[in-house]
C-alpha cells in the first residue's frame, strides 16, 4: 500500500523483472535502467541530488514496517539516550509519519 501524507492508501501492484534484497543492488539495477525500485531515501539521497536517479513518487510513501528504539529500562534512562528518543519522535511528527503507533 502506499500513503500520502493526508493518509490516502492506494494499492500498488507491479511485475518484477528481478529480486534483489539489498538497497545497493537495487539502487544499482535502477541506475542501470533496468526498472523502477522501492528504496528507503537514505539509500539513494546522494543519487537523487546529483540526478542519477529521479523520484517518481514524491509525495508517496510505503509502510516498510515498525521502527522501533531499544534501550535498557525507561526509569534509569540516561539523558544522552532521552534526548535521542525524543529528537526520533519530533523528527517524525514533523513529517507526519508518527501517525501509525505512538
Amino acid at each position: 500500500m502506499f500513503r500520502n501524507a493526508n493518509g490516502i492508501e492506494v494499492p500498488g501492484t507491479f511485475t518484477e523483472t528481478i529480486v534483489v534484497n539489498d538497497p545497493a543492488a537495487m539502487r544499482e539495477a535502477a541506475r542501470l535502467g533496468l526498472g523502477m525500485s522501492l528504496i528507503a531515501l537514505v539509500d539513494v539521497l546522494p543519487d537523487l541530488e546529483r540526478g542519477d536517479l529521479i523520484r517518481l513518487l514524491p509525495d508517496w510513501y510505503a509502510d516498510a514496517g515498525t521502527i522501533s528504539l531499544y534501550y535498557a529500562s525507561r526509569t534509569l534512562i540516561s539523558a544522552k539516550t532521552r534526548v535521542f528518543v525524543d529528537f526520533v519522535v519530533s523528527a517524525f511528527k514533523s513529517k507526519r509519519l508518527d501517525h501509525f503507533k505512538p
